[in-house]
């Protein structure tokens, strides 16, 4: 009788056991079913069957910031406008620094730029392949004569300005303007008319500013 009495116990408690085991496993998913119902309350509305979880000032933090493509060095390969470029020799924009009028007729031309020493070299031609001066421009052969001052030598000798090659590839039909800032020699900067070569397009007879810290009128080819 004892030892019935001791499995009939046993079994009790066996069942018990399971009984509790069921309520707690009942009890966990009720508590899951809640924390999931507090984090959708808590995340916002679905949308598109997905959570918006984050907050804006997260999504400003992970957003990519806008590209410098519209700065000097346009990540995208596109010129920053020739309105906005910073006047230093070398740079390039699309279109025209203000102060300078355009010409539908003529493909290249260059300008007294408003800082000291630098032209604005324009080149008229294919957006998608437009045409770079090079930097710096030479005087003559690129040394100055013996036994001439300065302002002589800039008087008599021709500034030279070479276009960069264009590269090989299909270009719009379109006609646009391309400027570059390109530095001169300093004896070339005298408030005098200066002849121009610009590369093997032609001759120009580049005139002075008209003001300090003003652009000078451009000197186009003809057509």
């Amino acid at each position: 009788m004892k030892i019935e009495r001791t499995n009939r116990t046993g079994t009790v408690a066996q069942v018990l056991a399971r009984r509790g085991a069921s309520a707690l496993g009942i009890g966990v998913v009720a508590v899951l079913a809640l924390a999931g119902c507090a984090q959708s309350d808590v995340g916002g509305a679905q949308t598109g069957g997905s959570a918006q979880t984050s907050s804006p000032e997260e999504s400003d933090m992970t957003s990519p910031s806008p590209s410098a493509s519209d700065g000097e060095g346009a990540e995208d390969g596109k010129l920053p406008e020739a309105s906005e470029m910073e006047i230093a020799a070398g740079n390039s924009g699309r279109g025209l620094p203000p102060g300078l009028e355009g010409s539908t007729d003529s493909t290249a031309g260059v300008a007294w730029s408003p800082e000291p020493g630098l032209l604005y070299v324009v080149t008229n031609g294919s957006s998608s392949c437009p045409t770079f001066a090079e930097p710096e421009a030479t005087i003559g052969d690129g040394a100055k004569p013996a036994g001439k001052s300065a302002g002589v030598a800039a008087a008599d000798g021709v500034l030279t300005v070479t276009f960069v090659p264009a590269d090989n590839g299909i270009c719009t039909m379109d006609f646009v303007p391309t400027t570059t800032v390109v530095e001169v020699p300093a004896e070339s900067d005298t408030g005098k008319p200066v002849p121009v070569q610009l590369d093997d397009r032609g001759k120009v007879e580049l005139q002075p500013r008209s003001a300090d810290g003003e652009p000078g009128p451009v000197a186009w080819l003809d057509s």
